[in-house]
């Protein structure tokens, strides 16, 4: 059964109309209509949104193509550079703690800066510092991303090809500022623009990517920060 049957499942076992659910999770009633009927894709928002409708639990509509789990793998110097980012502001450092706020005992609302996005150019700068909140449930946060600890995630957008096949384009990227491992992919910043790549520290501290046409980075003598980890991505999926 694929999301769009769940969605109508769903509907139908709480006996609404389309647009009783499109009234009851504010999602409009033609995006209803599309998602029902196969004819759309369905973002990550929307989806949250018509699962509190619908009292489920948002992996009622578990897809492997959804969401993915970013593991750790070793550095080999046949790896090179990353995706490239530009901020938007200077909200995602790792000096500033980022806490999600907690809306109940098992939801937690996590930041989204659409602005802030990874591109395989130089990338867009925008002065915008406001972030929309995304509401995600805690047991679907420890089953996909294997998150322990709610506090400093946020939400930014990846394109580009600098870190396929692992990171699809126009995915969205899960970041937990904190430690980074070795071979843990992060976000980093290298003067004034951001990069998603995979990380080496020893024996030189730096930068590759999971595409072999990118060259890798040396972080020494640069002016750079760490900023966190990327935890794992979602992508918008067709119906």
């Amino acid at each position: 059964m694929n999301i769009s049957e769940k969605i109508k499942v769903g509907r139908e076992n709480k006996g609404w109309t389309q647009a009783e659910l499109a009234a009851g999770s504010g999602v409009s009633l033609d995006s209803i209509k599309r998602y029902e009927s196969k004819n759309s894709n369905i973002t990550i928002e929307n989806l949250i949104k018509i699962a509190d409708a619908l009292e489920v639990d948002l992996n009622f509509f578990r897809s492997d193509e959804f969401v993915t789990k970013l593991l750790p793998s070793p550095v080999t110097k046949s790896q090179k550079v990353v995706t490239k980012l530009s901020p938007t502001h200077t909200n995602l450092s790792p000096k500033q703690e980022i806490s999600p706020q907690t809306l109940n005992d098992d939801i937690v609302s996590i930041p989204f800066y659409e602005d802030i996005r990874a591109s395989a150019g130089s990338g867009a700068y925008n002065e915008a510092e406001t972030a929309e909140q995304l509401n995600f449930p805690k047991s679907f946060l420890r089953q996909y991303f294997g998150i322990i600890s709610f506090a400093n995630l946020s939400i930014i957008i990846g394109s580009g090809d600098s870190m396929f096949p692992t990171l699809p384009e126009n995915c969205y990227l899960v970041i937990q500022q904190g430690n980074v491992k070795e071979g843990e992919i992060c976000v980093a910043r290298i003067e004034d623009e951001l990069y998603v790549k995979r990380l080496q520290k020893l024996p030189k501290l730096k930068l590759f990517s999971d595409n072999k046409v990118y060259e890798p980075i040396e972080l020494e003598g640069k002016n750079f920060e760490i900023i966190g980890r990327v935890v794992g991505y979602f992508k918008k999926t067709s119906l």
